[in-house]
């Protein structure tokens, strides 16, 4: 492909990923800091994007340059991987919380946004807020990759403010998309409580701190069933709830607009995958989507369903201090 066609299939791509009536060369001027004639040029094609300019846009406005260039004949997709580095857990993880909060402001007030997510465990967009529930996912994380000393206790470890209040921001814009929806696994609760049940045996986890994680399962149920019968957030925005008859093997995620595609696969206990890849996003959202043929709504409706739900999940959370 030369220079010319190259330009001319990126301008093409940006245009496909711009909302209607949102102008392209605003939109570069305020992402590529580049002053308004410098835009220009490069639209008329009469000089060519840079390679860090591409990679800027592919990676702020979701363009696939490996489209562009070709390289999809083995059916090959871009993913980011979000690992957390080492030296450095939490600030890394903050700054991938703080990348989310960031995407969801950005196309929250978008009339076509939606969220859906078939979950396994307990989603992240519901638990961040929850203090302890949030440090217990951060400390299995940490102790499953050896970088705590197995002497430490879980109530030793210290979440700093910043990414606690970041943790809250990734819940409260989590609901603020115009529709969400949540597949969940049957068995949600029962796998967060047996890990818990696991760290206590261990003594890694005192008797206090045990029934203060329980306090706040306890809380996030009563705080999903109203939400379930209210078939909204407290933002007023639409969510709809299934439960599945059947498990799952991870979670899968997928956040649109009529622009914008991301789609996000649970990995490494704490954190996702994710890729724009149009294709990638297609199989998960097919993948997703089929998982309501094995699901019961529960959200207004399905009054029998929802009441066994959450109180099979109470039984399995008051199971805890047993």
């Amino acid at each position: 492909m030369t220079t010319f066609d190259y330009n001319e299939e990126l301008i093409k791509a940006m245009k496909e990923k711009l909302p209607r009536g949102v102008n392209l060369a605003n939109t570069l001027i305020d992402k590529l800091y580049l002053g308004k004639e410098a835009v220009y040029r490069r639209l008329r094609g009469e000089v060519p994007f840079t390679l860090s300019e591409a990679a800027i846009i592919s990676r702020e406005m979701g363009v696939s340059l490996d489209k562009l260039v070709g390289s999809k004949k083995g059916m090959s997709a871009i993913f980011d991987l979000n690992v957390i580095h080492y030296t450095d857990p939490l600030e890394t993880y903050y700054s991938i919380v703080d990348n989310y909060v960031k995407v969801f402001q950005e196309i929250k007030h978008d009339p076509t946004s939606v969220l859906c997510t078939a979950s396994n465990i307990i989603p992240q967009t519901f638990y961040l807020k929850y203090e302890l529930l949030s440090k217990f996912r951060m400390f299995k994380w940490l102790y499953q990759f050896e970088k705590i000393d197995i002497e430490h206790h879980f109530e030793e470890l210290k979440l700093v403010d910043k990414l606690l209040d970041r943790q809250r921001d990734f819940v409260r814009e989590s609901q603020e998309f115009n529709h969400t929806e949540y597949i969940w696994d049957c068995k949600i609760f029962f796998y967060l409580v047996n890990d818990i049940k696991y760290f206590a045996r261990a003594n890694l986890i005192s008797p206090e701190y045990v029934r203060k994680l329980k306090k706040e399962l306890l809380e996030l149920l009563d705080e999903l069933e109203e939400i379930a019968v209210r078939g909204a957030f407290k933002s007023g925005k639409e969510v709809s709830i299934y439960i599945a008859n059947i498990n799952f093997e991870a979670t899968y995620s997928y956040i649109a607009t009529s622009s914008y595609k991301l789609s996000l696969i649970r990995l490494f206990a704490i954190n996702s995958i994710t890729s724009h890849d149009e294709n990638v996003f297609r199989n998960v959202k097919e993948w997703v989507d089929s998982l309501r043929k094995y699901s019961v709504l529960i959200s207004q409706s399905g009054e029998i369903q929802r009441s066994k739900f959450f109180k099979d999940q109470r039984e399995i959370v008051n199971g805890l201090c047993e």
